[in-house]
């Protein structure tokens, strides 16, 4: 998998936690492990990310938002649109200033229309598919609509 951030490819400092590992600095948890680890992980010194669907349930982990450094939304499907939703509501309503990466079924014609309500990151299945994303991020350097 390729990150791209700015319009350029970047290392991904960020691990996905599984369940039965121990926690290590950089990790990305699903939303279930939080939700049932939340009192131990809030203490803990290590920079935490978070991993929710598109269609999870903002108010379940909203008050949360300061403990993570990264949310990483999982598109299940590219013409499922709730990560788009759900982006914008954490980035504008919630006034989260961390990153916002965009992973599962990416693709890189979606890259404009992410970044444009609020992913920081995409996660991309290979190099050739982030250099298409990043060409199509290029294309566009005026916008009509206001953000």
């Amino acid at each position: 998998m390729t990150i791209i951030k700015d319009k350029s490819i970047i290392d991904d400092a960020w691990h996905a936690h599984q369940d039965n590992e121990s926690l290590v600095d950089n990790s990305i948890v699903n939303l279930s492990y939080w939700l049932e680890n939340r009192d131990s992980l809030k203490t803990c010194q290590q920079a935490l990310g978070l991993l929710v669907d598109g269609d999870a349930d903002i108010h379940s982990f909203k008050d949360d938002l300061s403990c993570f450094a990264i949310i990483a939304i999982n598109i299940p499907d590219f013409v499922d649109g709730r990560a788009y939703s759900l982006c914008r509501l954490i980035r504008n309503q919630y006034n989260f200033t961390g990153e916002i990466r965009a992973v599962g079924d990416v693709l890189p014609d979606q890259a404009l229309y992410l970044t444009r309500v609020g992913f920081d990151t995409l996660k991309l299945e290979n190099d050739e598919s982030a250099q298409l994303a990043i060409n199509k991020l290029n294309d566009y350097s005026v916008r009509y609509q206001i953000d």
